[in-house]
């Protein structure tokens, strides 16, 4: 289908599908248009129309408007679903897609836990569908230079460590004040699968495993400090994480933040090798690695064991010249450099054929949720966790309340 519109349903119509439709803006003004946004789908008509308002300004679209993504199956010729929403819903509505033979593009974290998560992987070979994961943070120039100075550079030497660390006060609401609708699945485990070290921080585990490899050990303590006492994981959604990682290459480094720590905070983001060190306090780096968005740019600094030293800027432009400029090309279609803009670019180049295959499909992706599971299975049993044991189901006991609510 290399030459004809790429026709597109949104499933979900919140605050992150929004981000999608502005990245869509963005591609079809640098000229890599040849699709549409025929539907958008959600059961909130208010945000469905505000989705919808945001197309006809940026796209010059107006999508069809379903409350039931069902129905837009039923009705809708689609090449593609681009799902953007609450994780308990990714498996149900993915699997759906794909059997009615649309591709998908799923939000992160995949699905709830690594069961749903596998039904979802499964169901992609079984239909032969294109599936891609939508992680924009490793997509990122920062996140490509960063790799490209710890493995490739010889700056830096071998890595060795990292530290991780981060805390501030906690934001307070006004107990009378309306919660918003993302607010409040977040804090259902149920829905949500866990906090923020699987929201937000599935950008984190992806983002080292991008970054440094495969995670072999992660022994956490995930706990509430917020409400003026320590309680654990499960019966709390965590304000605070301590982590250890070691990888199966044998370097091992501490992933430590807290978003309820009242007083002074600090945030630090530091590599080590053997030859010296790469760091950044970008505020939200202990997430979202090397963010990159609106007028927010990553920065940082590779210090040498003999002092000297490089700045992001300096290092982008070393980077870039190490890099083959098709390949460049390739990373950075037209000067993109929005890691939304480039996934949905990219899911949308591999079903139309003109791409192999995507960077993170759905067996990948599994491999950056089980780190995050495994936080939350070693905050439960207070011991640390295989990922292999996590990926294989062997050690599930955070999980299964929610496979159980789930039926999976």
């Amino acid at each position: 289908m290399s030459e004809e519109i790429f026709r597109l349903g949104l499933v979900g119509a919140g605050i992150i599908a929004r981000t999608h439709i502005r990245a869509m803006g963005l591609l079809k003004e640098r000229g890599l248009g040849g699709f549409e946004v025929v539907a958008i789908c959600d059961m909130n008509a208010e945000a469905a129309a505000e989705a919808v308002a945001l197309a006809q300004e940026l796209l010059g679209q107006t999508p069809k408007v379903y409350a039931d993504y069902r129905a837009m199956l039923d009705n809708e010729e689609l090449d593609g679903a681009d799902l953007c929403l609450p994780h308990g819903l990714h498996h149900t509505a993915a699997i759906d897609c794909m059997e009615a033979g649309v591709n998908v593009l799923c939000e992160k974290p995949l699905g709830i836990t690594i069961k749903a998560s596998r039904m979802m992987a499964e169901a992609a070979d079984r239909t032969g569908a294109v599936f891609s994961l939508a992680v924009p943070q490793r997509r990122l120039p920062g996140m490509r230079m960063v790799r490209w100075a710890l493995n490739d550079s010889g700056l830096l030497g071998k890595p060795l460590t990292f530290f991780h660390t981060m805390a501030r006060a906690g934001a307070r609401r006004d107990p009378n004040a309306p919660v918003p609708y993302a607010s409040r699945w977040r804090a259902d485990r149920l829905m949500s699968g866990g906090g923020p070290a699987m929201d937000g921080g599935f950008h984190w585990c992806d983002g080292m495993r991008f970054l440094i490899g495969e995670v072999d050990t992660v022994y956490a303590r995930a706990i509430e400090i917020g409400g003026g006492q320590v309680q654990n994981v499960p019966e709390v959604r965590e304000d605070t994480l301590h982590a250890v990682l070691t990888f199966k290459n044998g370097i091992t480094g501490t992933w430590a933040w807290s978003f309820d720590a009242p007083g002074e905070g600090f945030q630090k983001v530091l590599f080590y090798g053997t030859e010296g060190s790469l760091s950044t306090e970008t505020r939200h780096a202990i997430f979202h690695l090397y963010w990159r968005q609106g007028e927010m740019i990553e920065e940082g600094l590779l210090t040498q064991r003999e002092g000297k030293q490089f700045t992001f800027d300096e290092l982008h432009g070393l980077y870039k010249a190490a890099t083959p400029p098709e390949q460049y090309e390739f990373l950075f279609p037209a000067g993109v450099q929005n890691g939304f803009a480039y996934e949905i670019w990219e899911f949308m180049e591999v079903v139309r054929g003109n791409r192999e295959r995507v960077e993170v499909d759905a067996w990948d992706g599994i491999k950056s949720l089980a780190v995050c599971e495994a936080i939350y299975e070693s905050a439960t049993s207070g011991m640390p966790v295989k990922v292999e044991d996590v990926l294989s189901g062997k050690v599930e006991a955070y999980q299964a309340p929610i496979n159980a609510h789930w039926n999976i």
